[in-house]
């Protein structure tokens, strides 16, 4: 009798402990099967390529003399360089089209500041005090939503292209997105560095 309660409560135990580190994969999804996100006001959907787009600054486009980042078959981008490795697939997108891009973060919903866009994205803080560079990631398609909360750490494997999007005032800016081919929510001793520098 004692041995069977023993072996219930460690199985309560374990079960326990087991529902609070959830893990979960999204389903694969075919390379071409890419989403275009649609321009989310009347002004952005008639203007879309008549507005000028503002390009990266010269800055945007400086990288250390020791930097290499060869576009292979898939391309990890951990803690070291993380914010230059992203930086550079943006200002070098046609060279990652074939790539898969594997990235770890945690998980939020990027709001514009006139909420013409919305989209899910992956990321890590950054060294900026204000405005979209306080933060570096990717947004993100092709996930539901529902299976993630705010803050979840979670690994990102998927194809990446840049989306024009018009804002409210004309300006257009550049966004970079995976086409998400799978999500794995990571369990809290998998969290890695939350800020970057680099």
């Amino acid at each position: 009798m004692f041995k069977t309660t023993k072996t219930i409560i460690l199985i309560l135990l374990s079960a326990m402990l087991f529902s609070s580190c959830r893990t979960e994969i999204m389903h694969d999804v075919e390379a071409t099967d890419v989403f275009m996100p649609e321009p989310a006001n009347q002004f952005a959907m008639d203007k879309e390529t008549e507005v000028e787009t503002l390009e990266p600054t010269k800055a945007h486009r400086e990288y250390p003399a020791d930097f290499k980042l060869t576009p292979d078959t898939e391309v990890v981008i951990g803690e070291k360089q993380f914010l230059t490795k992203i930086n550079y697939i943006f200002n070098n997108i046609e060279k990652f089209e074939n790539s898969s891009i594997i990235v770890e973060g945690m998980y939020g919903i990027y709001k514009s500041w006139d909420e013409t866009f919305t989209f899910p994205i992956v990321y890590r803080n950054g060294p900026a005090e204000y405005g979209d560079d306080q933060y570096g990631g990717f947004y993100l398609v092709n996930i539901n939503q529902e299976l993630y909360h705010l803050n979840d750490w979670i690994k990102v494997k998927g194809k990446p292209f840049i989306y024009e999007h018009t804002d409210s005032e004309g300006e257009v800016q550049k966004f970079l997105f995976l086409v998400a081919e799978n999500v794995e929510v990571m369990t809290l001793k998998d969290r890695k560095a939350e800020m970057v520098n680099n």
